[in-house]
């Protein structure tokens, strides 16, 4: 990728406007001074992390409802281009059959959809949609990173679960915490484990950390029905007791395999600038590239900090379960 020409999304106070990077250095000359410096953050600010209304909020603006001729599921607006939004959502949730769909956008909207067939997800339950909104402007989901999560981290699931009378538009947003973390993926590439209730119509949903970052792509409720879904994408399988944890457990498929699998579909990195005039740097996690050039454009140099351990302590402090 050709990181000079890159189009970054500035934030200051209330405003937006976007650049290319190349302009960046004689944009923030006038906010720079010896106590200044750059700062990439591995999250979200950590001055501020969601309430539960906040994040319920948050979690509807970048869910939409995927609906196929034999029911529906979910999915998330992974990415807006102009005119065109992309949707990544579970490849169970799509009727191979059909050659397009209908995407319900959080206001209530509908748009016809068509796949993104030449994505090669190798294996993973994952799929890609597009479709174009000429009137309206919808939220693009922000991604956070599946390696900052411990067991016992507070998590949000949301989704549209099927329900009695299909013409219910029902939003689900559940609360739960993470059980399990898959050093390797399971079959379909599913290696988040976590307590939330997640009911059928909620695949393709996202599941989010405290910051309101999408970590993964719900996928697998707990007591699947049929089949063996707890078998390793190597072929081996966890021992007994592990596998009776799992089967307690809703899956989901980290963000990082959609972004690694299509990385043009991901968030760009984005520079925030606060009233105080600090500059910090969100979605940089999945382009390593960004922080050269930035060193290479800016003095003083970016200072990578992380988030994690203050997240902790909010992770901790947050009483609303």
């Amino acid at each position: 990728m050709n990181w000079r020409s890159l189009i970054l999304t500035v934030c200051i106070g209330n405003g937006l406007f976007c650049l290319p990077i190349q302009a960046l250095s004689k944009n923030f000359d006038n906010l720079k001074s010896s106590e200044t410096q750059i700062q990439v953050q591995n999250c979200t600010d950590c001055n501020d992390f969601c309430t539960i209304e906040e994040l319920k909020g948050l979690a509807k603006s970048i869910t939409v409802k995927v609906i196929s001729e034999n029911g529906w599921g979910s999915g998330i607006i992974l990415k807006r281009q102009e005119q065109i939004y992309t949707i990544v959502t579970n490849q169970h949730v799509l009727n191979t059959r059909d050659k397009s769909y209908l995407i319900q956008t959080p206001d209530g909207n509908f748009y016809e959809a068509n796949q993104i067939k030449n994505e090669a997800f190798q294996g993973n339950d994952l799929a890609l949609l597009q479709f174009r909104s000429t009137d309206y402007t919808y939220t693009v989901a922000s991604l956070g990173n599946y390696h900052t999560l411990v067991q016992g981290d507070k998590i949000f699931a949301a989704g549209f679960p099927i329900l009695e009378k299909p013409q219910d538009t029902e939003f689900l947003f559940t609360r739960g915490k993470v059980s399990i973390l898959s050093d390797k993926p399971l079959e379909k590439g599913y290696q988040i484990g976590y307590s939330n209730l997640i009911k059928k119509g909620m695949s393709g949903g996202p599941l989010l950390n405290i910051y309101g970052q999408v970590i993964g792509i719900n996928g697998m409720h707990a007591y699947p029905l049929w089949g063996d879904p707890y078998i390793y994408s190597d072929g081996e399988q966890p021992n007994i007791s592990l596998r009776q944890q799992m089967s307690h457990l809703a899956f989901a498929i980290p963000i990082e395999t959609v972004v690694k699998l299509a990385p043009q579909f991901a968030s760009l990195p984005t520079i925030k600038v606060d009233r105080t005039g600090s500059i910090k740097i969100f979605n940089y996690l999945f382009f390593p590239d960004f922080i050269d050039v930035l060193n290479w454009k800016f003095s003083p140099p970016i200072l990578p900090t992380s988030c994690i351990a203050e997240g902790r302590r909010k992770n901790q402090a947050l009483s609303e379960f």
